[in-house]
């Protein structure tokens, strides 16, 4: 099994200038040359300071600076021994300093791209999610997909119908109500939850 520290310097070969203007290019698409603050799960740093990104962060922390893997804290309690292999306990044990606020308190689009929406991570979806009460205000969620091999375009198409499926429906099953249930209808006849070929 290889280290965290050879998983570290792996990555650190993948980000050279090549890396950077491309995913600034993706950036500026994504945001439709807009000014935008970037929620990354990846341990790279994509913004150049001339972007439009207001503010960015790591949330699994950098490559520079310790990059964090571990496990999503949803069902563990604070008790349990496992809980500092959680993602939470990791970023709680970095969090030293007070950081700028990344979520604007009015937002009109919400774009995820390249996120696998694993389970992992449903604990941030639902953060955001609440933040913005997505049911009752009028934000979009836009999910971009690429399509990387043409032979496989149905079944990636598929994968990411189904993964937002699931991340929808697993969201609706925290609401205190039955409106939970039809979220996603909700969205979709608003015009509120699209997925979008990149």
């Amino acid at each position: 099994m290889q280290s965290p520290k050879s998983f570290n310097d792996y990555l650190k070969t993948l980000q050279n200038e090549k890396y950077r203007e491309k995913s600034q290019q993706l950036l500026n698409k994504l945001s439709s040359n807009e000014r935008y603050n970037l929620l990354s799960f990846n341990y790279t740093t994509p913004c150049t300071k001339d972007s439009s990104c207001n503010i960015k962060r790591n949330i699994h922390g950098k490559l520079e600076d310790h990059p964090i893997i571990g496990i999503d804290s949803k069902n563990i309690s604070p008790d349990s021994p496992v809980f500092r292999f959680t993602k939470t306990y990791r970023i709680m044990t970095l969090a030293s300093e007070k950081q700028d606020k990344l979520l604007p308190q009015t937002v009109k689009t919400i774009v995820f791209y390249g996120h696998s929406f694993s389970p992992a991570d449903y604990s941030y979806f639902q953060s955001i999610f609440d933040y913005y009460n997505i049911y009752d205000n009028d934000i979009t969620l836009v999910f971009y997909y690429s399509i990387y091999d043409e032979s496989k375009e149905q079944e990636i198409k598929r994968t990411q119908f189904n993964s937002v499926s699931k991340l929808m429906s697993e969201y609706g099953t925290t609401f205190h109500s039955e409106k939970g249930g039809n979220l996603m209808h909700k969205m979709l006849l608003e015009g509120r939850l699209i997925l979008k070929k990149l």
